[in-house]
């Protein structure tokens, strides 16, 4: 139960760690022209911006900083190995309604001639100041909004009667920072970046998607984890899995650990190596009716109705005819199934109540299908949606688009990045895909971090070597650090490499030396 509660807290952390088409051929908050000459921070105070109001411009020593909001056990950032840097605050107000609250921070040295924009996790609702933390110290000039509201990660009340909000939030924001950012980091160092890259992850990803795919022009390479990027379906996927939990016929939380181990002893072998990691889902053949009591026996197995409860999850969200339109998530994801089963993350209800039915009395108990989806689909319009496979303006320009997602990511199923991925090379074509966007699948990965496997990426810099030699990563080195698996004073895991192989390839054993190195792996065929 130590590990089902832990991995709830990591998955909400996770999830809760823009505009007309006229603002998308110009208009926005403004233009990054080159200055004369650098300013100082204090100056960039005054700068003057269209719709923009700078708050704050103000100095940080070196390791100084100190977070204004609470940090999250397990996501504390060391803000005292940061440099110093000139901290930017401000609002942009595209609209009567608007009020995107953004920062950005911009080295005083050192800086390496480069501009990126953080993303957020769920509803946003706040600065993402951790995410800045390493793009600064990499020397970047580096940016987050709260994407026009403040509040709670699962909480979307702020958006009941706000349409400009939620345009705000579903693209607008971070578009308008986009410009904003690059014409602050302009003026500081009197020079325009020379690249600029999308780094999120959940939201962020959908972000990061929305960006490719409605502003190609705003960012050279962009980074989109584990994205929240087919937005309705993921909300009503959420609404059936808490439905399938908290029901009267549910899964209760106590079984997700049952399912989890089964899957694990049925799949763990594929890649040639006994790790607890599922280096192959896709292959997995797991079925949840293995678990099901023998007669006479209630203890660490389900009954006949818990299995079939399992089994709609597993089938993610299907239409009245049976077939998926939205896939389930991952065996070996189960644990994280009760963030959505909990009161504190219950997303789904709360972005229906508010936005879709607008009606605070909405019963998730008469959540359909097939209608609800259609229902939140006309409502949104696809304005937060990020499906749209014709990437092909970001791609002329040369954009690279860098998506990774963690197998066992129970809030967001990695099978909808691989849909999204095959949409798009039947977009473009397998070759024009091939070069320009890579698909990383991270086995025994939860939400964005964490979980059983190598999840520890330096994705940045995988991004950074990709556009700067054209060479797309055929794989990339995977950590998996000691990390704490049960009660104060038990061992951490012990440490391990992997490849992490860009799909369509899985990563498997060669079948001699240290297991336990990614010297010792391949990526083959599935």
């Amino acid at each position: 139960m130590r590990r089902q509660t832990t991995a709830v807290m990591v998955a909400s952390t996770a999830l809760l760690a823009a505009c007309s088409q006229g603002d998308q051929d110009g208009g926005a908050a403004g233009e990054p022209t080159a200055s004369a000459s650098p300013r100082a921070c204090a100056e960039l105070a005054a700068l003057p911006l269209a719709n923009t109001t700078v708050t704050a411009a103000e100095s940080v020593a070196a390791g100084a900083f100190q977070s204004p909001a609470p940090e999250f056990p397990g996501f504390a950032v060391d803000y005292t190995k940061l440099p110093a840097f000139c901290r930017v605050m401000g609002s942009i107000k595209p609209s009567a309604d608007s009020d995107i609250g953004f920062e950005v921070w911009l080295p005083d040295e050192n800086w390496n001639g480069k501009f990126m924009q953080t993303g957020n996790g769920g509803a946003a609702g706040a600065i993402v100041y951790g995410s800045l933390a390493d793009g600064l110290a990499r020397g970047y000039a580096v940016a987050n909004t709260d994407t026009g509201h403040r509040g709670e990660g699962g909480d979307f009340s702020w958006a009941a009667g706000h349409p400009e909000k939620l345009t705000d939030y579903a693209y607008r924001a971070v578009h308008e920072l986009t410009i904003v950012g690059k014409a602050v980091t302009t003026a500081r160092y009197g020079q325009e970046p020379a690249r600029s890259y999308w780094n999120g992850c959940s939201t962020g990803g959908r972000q990061g998607l929305k960006e490719a795919q409605r502003f190609p022009e705003d960012y050279d390479a962009i980074i989109a984890g584990a994205p929240a990027s087919n937005w309705s379906a993921l909300m009503s996927l959420s609404i059936s899995i808490q439905r399938n939990l908290n029901g009267a016929d549910g899964l209760g939380v106590d079984k997700l650990g049952v399912l989890k181990e089964a899957a694990i002893a049925a799949c763990d072998a594929g890649d040639g190596v006994l790790d607890r990691v599922i280096g192959a889902p896709a292959t997995c053949t797991f079925d949840p009716a293995s678990t099901q009591c023998a007669a006479g026996k209630t203890e660490s197995c389900l009954s006949a109705t818990e299995v079939a409860a399992a089994k709609r999850i597993y089938g993610g969200l299907v239409d009245g005819a049976g077939s998926a339109v939205f896939p389930g998530t991952g065996p070996g994801s189960e644990p994280l199934w009760a963030a959505y089963g909990s009161q504190q993350f219950a997303i789904g209800t709360n972005y229906f109540r508010n936005v879709v039915a607008g009606d605070q009395t909405w019963d998730p108990a008469t959540f359909d299908a097939v209608a609800d989806l259609a229902r939140a689909e006309a409502q949104d319009g696809g304005a937060a949606k990020a499906m749209d496979a014709d990437l092909s303006r970001f791609v002329a320009r040369g954009g690279k688009l860098l998506t990774y997602h963690g197998t066992t990511d129970g809030l967001i199923p990695y099978g909808n990045s691989v849909n999204y991925y095959e949409s798009v090379a039947a977009a473009l074509g397998r070759e024009k895909t091939d070069d320009s966007v890579g698909l990383y699948l991270v086995p025994g990965m939860d939400h964005c971090s964490g979980g059983e496997g190598a999840f520890a990426v330096d994705w940045v810099g995988a991004l950074e070597q990709w556009d700067a030699t054209g060479a797309k990563p055929a794989s990339l080195a995977a950590n998996h650090p000691p990390i704490p698996i049960g009660p104060p004073g038990t061992p951490p895991s012990k440490p391990f490499t992997r490849l992490v192989c860009a799909y369509p390839q899985v990563a498997r054993y060669k079948g001699e030396g240290d297991n336990a190195s990614a010297a010792n792996w391949e990526c083959v065929a599935q």
